[in-house]
């Protein structure tokens, strides 16, 4: 099979998993780890779906030589191990800055800032292109910026525009302009001097919609060693890596179907996430989804945590009423979420929780002997006991018993000293009883 038919399998591969990452449409091979030929020697290396002067087009893209290289340093916390490396370099007595772009490279003119000199969306081939249907809220990217000059400044952008071979001029201008939807950019400083230390910086990026079009179709991203075209050192150089487009995050709680609970009562409480989760270019522990009951006026001051979930995704928790808090009827419950760290609404309606003094007695008789219990607990009624469910003073469930019996015994001696509270269940009706291990 040619290279060419390779790398367009790669592509397509790369493509297909775009609309599943991160919610919402991401750069392929954004961690820079797979790369490809574009013609015969190392000298020809770029990373798929991503450009320099190998790839350019135009009347002077034959005087462009080798400005990237993939390189083993790669930002701190990286489960890859690639990142790319690109550097200024002097051609025929001008500076070609190092660029790297989703898009492609055109070098029409001899001049740095020519008009015939650009960055571009080419909609007729997929490697050159990065679809997109709506705008982030920002971008960030991973970056090691070694310059010879403090005052000099490197710069990334990114670019969503509407159906067009839209192009990012050198001289700073778009085109068609007509077709510009958002901006996301930033010039910046050198991390460390040139051939000094690997000193990563993490940018991120809000995008601005400015218009005039608001329809997003593609996305067009370039890094330069230099925002002004023709200047720095060729002594400079800049690595890149892991870069990621964040969409807005959001929490929301699903319903909850009753509006009263006994104390050690389990329930499952739905939640929707949308937007970046646990951004996978941040150093931080994924993100949990932790359910809070208030106080028993409704106020969240100070919660109790009901219970926690590691999720990403629209999923559910199942959490247990404490054993050990107040009797109420305006408890309200929650979702908070650590990364990124937002706050639901609450389940609206007041909850009634009843302690366990306050269930209603069945009309069964129920014994519960010794007290204290040591090796064994011994639950004696007159009727057949359909199960029993002891639960610790925060409402864990830490012994069940699921079979049917008027006399059952059970053996309590691996469990911590201490107040249990057991739910023995009947035919129509349940009781809770207080029970104390010793």
């Amino acid at each position: 099979m040619e290279k060419r038919s390779i790398y367009l399998i790669l592509c397509l591969c790369f493509c297909s998993m775009l609309c599943f990452a991160q919610y919402g449409t991401q750069f392929s091979n954004r961690g820079f780890e797979s790369w490809a030929n574009f013609g015969s020697g190392n000298d020809t290396n770029e990373p798929v779906h991503w450009h320099s002067g190998m790839s350019a087009s135009g009347t002077f893209s034959s005087f462009l030589s080798k400005q990237i290289e993939p390189s083993t340093h790669v930002r701190p916390g990286s489960t890859g191990s690639k990142s790319v490396r690109m550097w200024p370099k002097s051609i025929m007595g001008v500076t070609a800055n190092g660029n790297l772009t989703c898009g492609r490279m055109n070098a029409g003119s001899m001049s740095a800032s020519g008009g015939s000199n650009y960055n571009y969306t080419q909609r007729s081939d997929e490697r050159f292109n990065t679809p997109i249907t709506r705008v982030p809220d920002s971008l960030t990217v991973w970056v090691c910026f070694r310059s010879e000059s403090a005052d000099q400044n490197a710069r990334a952008r990114a670019m969503i525009h509407g159906d067009a071979d839209f192009k990012e001029v050198a001289n700073g201008t778009f085109d068609p302009s007509d077709k510009l939807v958002a901006t996301a950019s930033r010039s910046f400083k050198r991390t460390s001097t040139s051939g000094g230390s690997f000193t990563w910086r993490r940018l991120s990026i809000p995008f601005v919609e400015q218009g005039p079009c608001h329809d997003p179709r593609y996305i067009l991203f370039t890094i330069t060693t230099n925002e002004i075209p023709g200047e720095g050192g060729t002594s400079d150089d800049m690595y890149v890596d892991d870069i990621l487009l964040i969409y807005n995050p959001s929490v929301q709680m699903g319903a909850v179907d009753k509006d009263h609970f006994q104390m050690g009562e389990s329930l499952s409480i739905p939640f929707t996430l949308e937007g970046t989760m646990s951004a996978e270019n941040l150093n931080k522990e994924a993100n949990q989804v932790i359910a809070q009951l208030s106080q028993s006026n409704g106020s969240f001051s100070t919660p109790i945590e009901l219970g926690r979930v590691t999720a990403d995704v629209t999923g559910s928790i199942t959490v247990s009423i404490p054993m050990d808090i107040y009797q109420g009827e305006h408890y309200r419950i929650r979702l908070v979420t650590t990364n990124y760290p937002m706050v639901s609404e609450d389940n609206g309606f007041d909850i009634s929780i009843q302690s366990v003094m306050q269930v209603a007695e069945s009309g069964e008789e129920l014994k519960i002997y010794p007290v204290p219990a040591k090796q064994f607990v011994h639950f004696s009624s007159e009727k057949t006991i359909n199960g029993i469910e002891i639960f610790n003073a925060s409402g864990n469930l830490v012994l069940y018993y699921h079979e049917s019996s008027s006399d059952v015994e059970l053996p309590v001696d691996s469990m911590a000293p201490g107040v249990y509270f057991a739910r023995c269940r009947f035919d129509q009706d349940e009781l809770i009883r207080k029970i104390l291990v010793d």
